[in-house]
């Protein structure tokens, strides 16, 4: 048996307010993760909810034991996957493995897929996606709010809490598929100042019909924007 580092235990709150307990363990090192990082793309397109995520798993040749996650929930009803490096395929775009973090998130109790988040690291990859939902949802989605910063009305702070000077856009799109009662959460944002224009897209895609949508919704505070 391998012997598991347990290097701190942490305590938080729950999005539905109950408090959870995590611990964050030393899993895999790097060199574990690079040799189980699969060749196999991950197809995202036709990716249904309340699909067994052992089922999405084993078409790439992994396990939940392959998990990169470095911290699990020890009580609640849902744990994460988070997928090592890899290719990913939505809408026909292929994201390279180093320009993409995928996790899923799914019930404990029936290893249901009900979540998936997408951060995708490259300016040009984060336009395509955006046009790909424009393409398939329609270029009027549910709800979009764009802000701009400029040096002369910033908007955004940076770590240290103090205002950016650059000249940066962010935007707020949601798209509902009605058919797979799905609501996609994308959050663009571009740094125009830098050299080459820094951008990227958080990509939020939830089961509506799950019982945690508005909790995960509440706890990633998109209920600021949009609470249908």
């Amino acid at each position: 048996m391998k012997k598991i580092t347990i290097l701190a235990a942490l305590s938080l709150l729950s999005c539905n307010g109950q408090q959870e307990k995590k611990i964050i363990e030393s899993k895999k090192s790097p060199m574990e993760a690079k040799k189980n990082n699969s060749r196999e793309t991950l197809n995202l397109t036709d990716l249904k909810f309340k699909s067994n995520v052992n089922e999405i798993l084993s078409r790439i040749g992994l396990t939940l034991n392959d998990n990169a996650l470095n911290e699990y929930n020890i009580s609640g009803d849902y744990d994460e996957f988070k997928f090592t490096p890899r290719q990913i395929n939505l809408f026909g775009n292929n994201i390279d493995f180093e320009k993409n973090e995928t996790s899923f998130f799914y019930n404990k109790k029936d290893k249901l897929v009900w979540c998936y988040e997408i951060n995708i690291l490259d300016n040009d990859d984060a336009l395509k996606i955006i046009k790909s939902f424009e393409n398939k949802y329609g270029v009027k989605p549910a709800f979009s709010k764009i802000s701009l910063s400029t040096k002369e009305h910033p908007l955004f702070l940076d770590e240290n809490g103090e205002f950016k000077k650059d000249k940066m856009e962010q935007r707020i799109l949601v798209w509902e598929d009605l058919k797979e009662k799905a609501t996609f959460f994308l959050i663009y944002k571009v740094n125009y100042d830098t050299k080459p224009v820094e951008g990227s897209l958080q990509i939020i895609a939830i089961d509506k019909d799950n019982k945690k949508y508005k909790d995960w919704v509440s706890y990633r505070s998109l209920d600021m924007y949009y609470k249908n």
